[in-house]
């Protein structure tokens, strides 16, 4: 079995796939795995010109690639409990925001590690150690909803067409091209992988390289502002974020606990500044909104403390 099959199989057993409409917190949510055969092949261009535009078909099969990339960099938390509860908080934010229609799919990452990121087509990641500087739900749905942000704001339409036009000038897509990635099920309802073009992969790579490494101190005040906004209107008190950015620089300046916060500080710059701006916008938002504390230990006691 080659290295991404195998990842991909493993992120169908840990990403749990729920859709905006009709889901909120207190569903039973959808199924574990990714969904079955979502359309295999986008056409990139016709006739004699080429393109390098992404719409939202060909967004949404980049990301299950890059998916594919993440797998074989991290591991999955097996924990369809926990996964199922991070995806209906993030189903909850992700409805508020600008793509209420797109299909979201969340996974937990077994690491201590502090870090959460988002790929193309609405595909979010959270680390277990992430997870464990917690202590509400409200704080999570900040997060939640900062990650979607990048996904409903398009901050990776710029890093795709990049991607693509470097596969271009390599060679690997001609005038009429097609990006080719299949799903279908697999034993026990589990996913497998058919890979039809070598210009996914090296665009999908592309695109997990630059995803780990972070986006622009623009983007990510861009991502906190709205994050903000969709967990205030899905009812969670927003002062969460900030929380969370409070906990993770008074973390990082403790020497036996700074390592793990080494990732997030570096993919996502001027933490400093977003926790003032957070401190700026609370100012002037509604008092009020819910913080589910009781409900957010009950479903993260089972996870073991960070090292």
């Amino acid at each position: 079995m080659s290295r991404a099959r195998f990842a991909l199989i493993g992120l169908g057993l840990g990403i749990v796939l729920v859709g905006c409409q009709n889901v909120g917190i207190g569903s039973s949510g959808g199924p574990v795995g990714l969904p079955g055969l979502f359309g295999s092949m986008t056409q990139l261009a016709t006739g004699g010109g080429r393109s390098v535009e992404v719409d939202e078909p060909e967004e949404i099969e980049l990301g299950r690639a890059v998916t594919t990339s993440v797998g074989s960099r991290y591991k999955l938390l097996r924990d369809e409990s926990l996964t199922r509860y991070v995806a209906l908080v993030g189903n909850a934010v992700a409805v508020q925001s600008e793509r209420p229609d797109l299909r979201y799919y969340f996974a937990v990452l077994d690491t201590d590690e502090v870090n959460a990121f988002a790929a193309p087509g609405g595909y979010v990641f959270i680390t277990r150690g992430t997870l464990a500087v917690m202590r509400d739900e409200a704080t999570l749905a900040g997060v939640l909803g900062h990650e979607v942000g990048h996904i409903a704001l398009h901050h990776y339409n710029a890093t795709i067409k990049k991607e693509k036009e470097t596969a271009l000038k390599k060679g690997f897509l001609t005038t009429v091209g097609h990006i080719g990635l299949g799903f279908v099920p697999g034993p026990g309802g589990a996913t497998a992988s058919v890979f039809g073009s070598p210009a996914l992969n090296l665009i999908a790579d592309g695109i997990a390289t630059v995803d780990l490494r972070g986006f622009s101190r623009d983007e990510e005040e861009e991502a906190d502002r709205v994050g903000f906004r969709y967990a205030a209107r899905a009812g969670y008190d927003p002062a969460g974020l900030r929380d969370f950015l409070k906990a993770v620089q008074d973390a990082g300046k403790q020497a036996a606990k700074s390592g793990f916060f080494t990732k997030f500080v570096s993919t996502h710059p001027g933490s400093a500044d977003r926790l003032k701006e957070q401190e700026t916008q609370l100012r002037t938002a509604p008092a009020g909104g819910r913080r589910a504390a009781a409900r957010f230990q009950q479903a993260i006691a089972a996870q073991p403390p960070t090292r």
